[in-house]
């Protein structure tokens, strides 16, 4: 995942002022241009909250009506499962997706002819991959390893990144049920206080919230199109409290009450102080010792703290933005500058609008 910190100078510099803006397509090494192209438009998702990015985009009017085909062979040379890379910019371009083509559709009337092509990143792939039974004496890290190497491996992805997980690292015990591969790297994210995302060919499967550094400062004169925040209580609480049992089988509890999650500011519950009165109980099989039971619920309240800034920003079309990164915005209101947390990045290219980028934030403090 990309680590570096932009300038909005420096990109307008680059992209020529944001002007003329283009995307291309590549699926399985054919690149399609929008200035060669009628590609009509272009929607590109990298998410960070959980749930696997995906694109779309759409071509029309490239219909041959003597031939009675596409032009350029077209159809024939977009099918399901091949490789897609979506670049997006002006006339230097940048790569914001790979995956693979998930549904190609055609829609035809007397007047107008239309091709759709939705794709999906890596951890689609994953959604397809069924089996009854993970864990047995594998540790955590090698159960994720395994499972997001398939993406990696059908070529659905370029890379994996799998971080450290602390101790105690035991045996992930065996899922009866069935569940798809995706769903079950989701829940060993939630377990272990991991973020699981897709960025630009990269799975990722690691902590990356506490990396605070900004990829890019906005405002309403460098960038930054429109913007709104809520604050809200719902599901906030002011303790968390982790029971478990040691390896004498005793019963063991580790509490915490304050936010460490990075941010300026206050928590929800330094704001509304009747929620210290709100407690998360949990019981959880994969804690040994008190202290384990107090890091466990030390990030638990974090996480949920993270719920209590919430919101969305437009900007003009910016292929570096990407989720699991925070974001700055300045000169706004003193109560509102600062960072926040980008859960998605939707760019959105078409001949109304050109490029745009919206994004999708939270925070744990304000």
């Amino acid at each position: 995942m990309d680590k570096g910190k932009y300038k909005f100078e420096s990109l307008s510099k680059k992209y020529d002022e944001f002007r003329g803006a283009a995307f291309s397509v590549k699926i399985d090494g054919r690149e399609y241009k929008s200035t060669e192209l009628p590609l009509d438009s272009l929607e590109v998702d990298i998410c960070a909250d959980g749930s696997a990015g995906g694109c779309r985009f759409t071509v029309s009017n490239y219909y041959d009506q003597t031939k009675t085909r596409f032009m350029g062979d077209l159809v024939n040379g977009i099918k399901t499962g091949s490789k897609l890379s979506v670049k997006c910019g002006y006339v230097k371009q940048t790569e914001v997706f790979y995956g693979y083509v998930d549904e190609c559709s055609v829609e035809m009337s007397e007047h107008s002819l239309r091709l759709t092509v939705s794709g999906v990143d890596g951890l689609g792939f994953l959604m397809s991959c069924r089996e009854p039974y993970y864990g047995g004496r594998k540790k955590p890290r090698n159960v994720v390893e395994e499972i997001v190497g398939k993406a990696v491996t059908a070529g659905y992805a370029k890379s994996s990144k799998v971080g450290a997980i602390p101790a105690p690292e035991v045996d992930v015990p065996p899922i009866k049920e069935q569940v798809d591969d995706f769903r079950y790297l989701r829940l060993l994210a939630e377990r272990y206080c991991k973020s699981l995302l897709c960025v630009n060919g990269e799975i990722i499967f690691d902590d990356v919230t506490s990396s605070t550094s900004p990829i890019l400062t906005l405002s309403m004169k460098n960038g930054l199109l429109a913007f709104r925040r809520r604050l809200s209580l719902q599901d906030q609480v002011g303790r968390v409290v982790v029971w478990g049992r040691d390896v004498n089988q005793k019963f063991i509890q580790g509490e915490c009450s304050r936010v460490t999650a990075p941010g300026a500011g206050r928590s929800a519950v330094e704001t509304a102080p009747k929620f210290k009165d709100a407690v998360l109980r949990e019981f959880s099989e994969y804690v040994r010792t008190a202290q384990e039971c107090r890091d466990l619920a030390q990030v638990r309240l974090n996480a949920i703290a993270m719920g209590y800034v919430s919101g969305e920003a437009t900007c003009v079309g910016i292929p570096e933005l990407i989720p699991g990164r925070y974001f700055e915005v300045k000169s706004l209101d003193g109560n509102i500058d600062g960072s926040y947390f980008i859960t998605k990045v939707h760019h959105r290219l078409n001949n109304d609008e050109g490029f745009l980028t919206m994004l999708e934030f939270k925070g744990a403090k304000a």
